[in-house]
This record gives structure tokens, sequence and C-alpha cells, in this order.
């Protein structure tokens, strides 16, 4: 990769965060901050302003050197679309990272579901991993290059961490959908579930900033307080795997978190009813088990949460590596 220049685009949907993680790149690299955004956006208002903002500068501010180069974007987020846009509008070569996860419709898990699509027939290489992801990109029709790889390149990330391993009692919390966040009733039996075990675990619930304003219009966030059971902000990447890493299980909707939680073997409770987008994950996974929002399968899975601990996923492939040295063999 020494031989290789790069240059960030920082879009800064999560402005602090990315601060952070910028801190973090070890190799040279050039920063460009796209959007003057100081703040991690929480709010709706916020999230569209932020949108218009920065998709007008980039219909009408051209970005000379992003013509004809590699640009990778990420993932299934807004920041992920405007990524995408500032590419082909400038003429870069878009490469779309996790490409092709299922959708149950296109629809259902919006926004998430329509910017998976769109990026995908907007990209010119496409990287992807599993019989699932691939299926996807053909129903899609999709017109760009797919490159496939043995595994997501997130195991890079987990396996580059400095695991520092201590016993806990610890339960870590992480939810963000929007079909979650937004739904009074699975906010409540989220809450009301963790509070009949705050006595037997030490529980950390780690918030987005729109799921703690979702919990406090709610009437949720009190309760918690209440119950020992404690909140803070999200924390750095490192720090956050290792809390993930000696947890006695996890509750998370997140396909990032629930990715690196399969691969740690930690025993993790995903608080969803269905698994489309990442069945390639469930099919090679004994610590994942899914809550489908009802009370008996919940208990069922505190009750027997060391039963679903799995040791460390090894792999050799090296994901990224794969990626680099096919897109070196196209220079």
């Amino acid at each position: 990769m020494n031989d290789i220049k790069t240059t960030v685009y920082d879009l800064k949907q999560h402005s602090e965060i990315t601060s952070n993680l910028k801190n973090k790149i070890l190799q040279d690299y050039k920063y460009v901050e796209f959007s003057n955004n100081k703040k991690n956006l929480g709010t709706y208002f916020g999230l569209i302003k932020w949108f218009i903002r920065n998709l007008l500068k980039i219909l009408f501010i051209r970005q000379k050197t992003i013509k004809s180069k590699f640009c990778f974007v990420h993932g299934d987020t807004l920041s992920t679309l405007l990524g995408s846009l500032l590419v082909k509008v400038n003429r870069g070569k878009l490469i779309l990272l996790e490409a092709g996860h299922p959708v149950p419709g296109i629809f259902k898990h919006f926004p998430e579901s329509v910017i998976r699509y769109i990026c995908a027939k907007l990209s010119d290489i496409l990287i992807t991993n599993g019989t699932s992801q691939l299926d996807q990109l053909k129903k899609w029709n999709v017109k760009g290059e797919i490159i496939e790889i043995s595994t997501n390149t997130i195991y890079d990330s987990v396996s580059k961490v400095k695991m520092d391993s201590i016993i806990s009692n610890d339960v870590i919390v992480s939810i963000h959908r929007t079909e979650n966040i937004n739904s009074k009733n699975r906010m409540t039996l989220l809450v009301n579930s963790i509070i009949k075990i705050s006595k037997k675990f030490d529980i950390t619930w780690y918030l987005h900033i729109p799921t703690k304003n979702k919990l406090k219009s709610f009437k949720l966030l009190n309760q918690l307080k209440e119950n020992n059971i404690q909140t803070n902000d999200l924390q750095p990447y490192d720090v956050f795997i290792n809390k993930l890493n000696n947890a006695k299980f996890v509750i998370t909707d997140g396909g990032g978190v629930v990715e690196e939680c399969s691969i740690l073997g930690v025993p993790t409770l995903v608080w969803r009813n269905e698994h489309l987008d990442q069945n390639h994950i469930f099919e090679t996974s004994n610590n994942l088990y899914l809550c489908n929002y009802h009370e008996e399968y919940i208990e069922h899975f505190f009750k027997n949460h060391e039963e679903f601990m799995s040791s460390f996923k090894k792999n050799n492939s090296y994901p990224s590596k794969q990626i680099v040295d096919a897109l070196k063999m196209k220079l």
C-alpha cells in the first residue's frame, strides 16, 4: 500500500467520530474536509439540512482531482449515497464495498435498502462476498464489474485491534436501526427486557444520538437510569471492540456490530425479526440469535447465552489485500 496515494473525503455525517478515526490512519494520506459540519448529526432536520447542503455542493462545485481515480464508498447510509454521487458527478471510478446485501423489499428497510440499490446501480466496481450477495446483484442487473473476496473487509479491522481480555459481567447494547428506534413497542420491549436482568449483569447501552432522542421522547431513558443501566456515548473503534470481546453477551441491531460479534464469537441477541441482508453471516455463525421481538425468544437467550459462545473466526486471506491486488491489475 505504500506506493498508493490516498485521499480521504470527509462528508462529516458523524463529525466528531471521524475526527477521532482519521488520527488512527497510519499511512500518509491527503485529507479533504468536504463539509463544514462540526457535530455528530442526531435529528432528522439536521440530517436533511446537511444532506441538501452537501448535495448542492456536489452538483455545482467540481472536484477535479477525482476524475478517473478509484474511489471507495462503503455501507448504506446517507453519506454513502452522497459519496457515490460525488464520485459519479466528477467522473471517478466508483467502487462499492459490501455490495449486494439482500433486501426484503426496496422500501422495507428505508432508507438503507434504497441506498444500497442506487449505489450498486451507480458503481463501476462492486466488492462482494457470499452467494446471497452475488444473487442480489444479479437480480438488480448491475452494470459494474463484480469482484468477489473471501470475507468482509471488517475482518481486517477487527483482527488489527489489540485485545485486552478481562473477566467481566458486562452486557453491551447498541441499537440504531430506524425500524427499531421509531417503534415505541419495540423500544419498550427492549428496555423492559434488560431491566429484568439489570441486577444480574452490568449493562451499558452505547447510544447513537437518534436512539437517545427516541428514548427521551418515549420516556424510557429515565427508566434505564433508575435501574442502574449505564448509558454512554459511542466509543473509539478499538475501545468498543474490546468491550464487545469481553462482554457476557451483546444486544444489537447493527449490521456492522453483528458481523464484528460473529468474528469475535461473543453471544449476540440480534434485535430484529429477520436477517435477509445477513443470511451469509447467520449460516456460518453459532453465536447469533434472532429475538423476533418475542419475549419467549429473548428469555431463552438470556437464560442460555453461554451456549452461544464461539471461538474467534480465524481467516488468513486478508480481504483488503485481495481488493488492492485486484485493482492493481487494472492500473
